[in-house]
């Protein structure tokens, strides 16, 4: 097979996308990307919601969807293609594990939305986005806490401080001690079985040599 002929059946063996199915697979990719939109916004853990990289999720998404539409179109645009993302660089770190799951969710998404394979990309797409909410949603059996005491003055009383703690908590580990001539510091993990309780910071405020504590959520290898 000569040269002409191998492009000739490059650009022979095409596929046209007219206006209304392009606008018809963009639709469908946009009401999947609208399911991951509302998945990240249900199922956000975080202090601070973060709505541009939720929009950034959804147009990744359609970028996804164009892409491989060119892709499969033209076999002669699709080794341009390669050849033209392969020199592209991104640099932005991703901090939250989670939100790197998001990511490649949009982009499986837009594969299967670009190959009109309707039923495994809303299928898949719905049974994901269930798993994540209800995930998000489950409470913990057990609630893990960092106390952070400050004493000032004189020396904390560590026997009095561990009972009035006693009642409240079902595990207790000793993280970090600090003391100087004028201050004392103890950092401590916890783990209770319910939320934080107001009861526990008066119970341990009165305990003789502490001035200050502070109880601190802990979630995974983050503290907020």
């Amino acid at each position: 097979m000569s040269k002409e002929e191998v492009l000739n059946y490059f650009y022979t063996n095409s596929t046209e996308y007219g206006v209304k199915r392009t606008l018809v697979i963009l639709l469908c990719g946009l009401a999947v990307g609208m399911i991951i939109y509302l998945t990240y916004y249900i199922s956000s853990e975080k202090i601070v919601y973060d709505r541009k990289f939720n929009w950034s999720l959804v147009i990744m998404h359609l970028i996804t969807v164009i892409v491989m539409m060119m892709i499969s179109s033209n076999i002669a645009v699709s080794l341009g293609m390669v050849g033209a993302l392969s020199i592209v660089r991104f640099r932005t770190a991703v901090k939250d594990s989670r939100d790197t799951m998001f990511i490649f969710w949009a982009m499986a998404e837009g594969l299967c939305v670009s190959s009109q394979n309707w039923r495994l990309t809303f299928t898949s797409a719905l049974f994901i986005a269930a798993i994540l909410i209800l995930s998000s949603k489950v409470p913990g059996v057990r609630n893990k806490y960092l106390l952070i005491v400050n004493g000032e003055g004189q020396a904390i009383d560590r026997k009095q401080f561990e009972e009035k703690l006693k009642p409240f908590v079902t595990g207790f580990r000793m993280r970090t001690a600090n003391k100087d001539a004028d201050h004392e510091e103890m950092i401590c993990e916890i783990t209770t079985k319910g939320e934080i309780n107001l009861e526990v910071l008066d119970a341990l405020l009165s305990v003789p040599g502490i001035q200050s504590v502070n109880w601190v959520a802990q979630s995974g290898e983050t503290v907020g």
